[in-house]
């Protein structure tokens, strides 16, 4: 068994970046792919990759078509390659596709990075309090129920509401890790990425962050290629073989059968509930006046400010909000516990 066949994982995102800028450059400065693949095979610290490179390299240098190279380590590549090499090739500007590619992954990034951190704040308190709750669940609050239950106290409703919570803490939190590590077996088996995105999508709060993220990568990209001159059809096209969002990719995919059925850009995308209405608004005015890259860019621009400033907005939300939440908790928690007990300290005092 090769190295290669011995790993049946996709390459990373920054082994597929490395990958790509490479054979932006190669193709940018006429130094033969293979040549620039070899060396890029040397590379030690991340054998995936390297494996990778080795096996393109011999495949071009047998003289094997680029396009049935990848296509033998389709395993290892992700679909956004293929079709990022296929419109590269189909566009006659190899290096040009590429580079902006390469410029459309860092602007992805930067969007990603935006949305993780205003989901990064609700994850730390999560990890911080889950222990917490455990612990006081099994270790403090059982032995003041138990000084309760030897002095025979009459309860108020709150401490008992407190009691039957933690008894069903350790439970709850058992099922949440379950649901952490179950979900996505499901999702591989049953829908696998569509699924995956379907359900992201659909989170309150969040799942409009991820929405829009996606429409700013298609607008973008579309835009791209259609200024590398290709049909309008085939950058619908090769739009959806290079996003990241397979929903997305799907819809491009079925938008193009309607394209080439006669039907215009707008209508194409209205037909879906995949692509929003000011994109297809926008998309309409660009058709109409001769302007669709500038509407398209516009498009881009408009999502990307609707990711920061929700993304802005979750951040000054968030804090206070659990931040009273996790207070009014904590307060009927404690009251709850501490009235018996001074009810019963009272009592031993007289």
């Amino acid at each position: 068994m090769s190295k290669l066949d011995s790993n049946d994982h996709k390459l990373r995102d920054e082994e597929l970046t490395t990958l790509v800028q490479t054979m932006g450059a190669a193709a940018g400065s006429r130094i033969p792919l293979e040549v620039t693949l070899a060396a890029l095979g040397e590379e030690r610290e991340d054998r995936r990759l390297a494996v990778v490179a080795q096996r393109l390299s011999k495949e071009l240098a047998q003289g094997v078509p680029i396009e049935q190279a990848l296509s033998k380590l389709d395993r290892h590549l992700p679909q956004e390659v293929r079709g990022l090499l296929r419109a590269g090739i189909e566009s006659g500007d190899l290096a040009g596709t590429f580079e902006r590619f390469a410029d459309q992954r860092l602007a992805s990034k930067r969007l990603a990075r935006r949305i993780q951190a205003a989901i990064a704040y609700p994850l730390l308190v999560m990890a911080i309090l889950i222990p917490l709750a455990l612990f006081a669940s099994l270790h403090i609050i059982p032995e003041i129920a138990a000084i309760y239950e030897e002095f025979d106290l009459e309860l108020p409703v709150m401490t008992e509401w407190v009691l039957q919570t933690a008894e069903q803490v350790p439970e709850m939190i058992a099922g949440m890790v379950i649901f952490a590590i179950g979900l996505p077996l499901l999702w591989r088996i049953v829908g696998g990425r569509w699924l995956f995105h379907r359900v992201r999508s659909a989170i309150p709060v969040f799942g409009r962050l991820w929405m829009w993220s996606a429409q700013r990568d298609f607008a973008s990209i579309l835009a791209s290629f259609i200024d590398l001159r290709l049909p309008l059809a085939e950058a619908v096209g090769y739009t959806g073989d290079v996003l990241l969002d397979r929903n997305m990719g799907s819809a491009c995919r079925r938008a193009r059968g309607r394209l080439d059925a006669g039907q215009t850009l707008s209508a194409s995308l209205a037909q879906s509930i995949h692509f929003e209405q000011s994109l297809v608004a926008l998309v309409a005015w660009g058709e109409r006046y001769g302007l669709l890259t500038e509407a398209l860019g516009i498009a881009s621009e408009v999502f990307e400010e609707r990711i920061d400033q929700r993304a802005k907005f979750i951040q000054r939300l968030l804090p206070p909000l659990m931040l009273i939440v996790v207070g009014t908790v904590m307060f009927f928690t404690i009251i709850g516990l501490v009235v018996p007990l001074v009810g019963l300290l009272a009592g031993l005092s007289m």
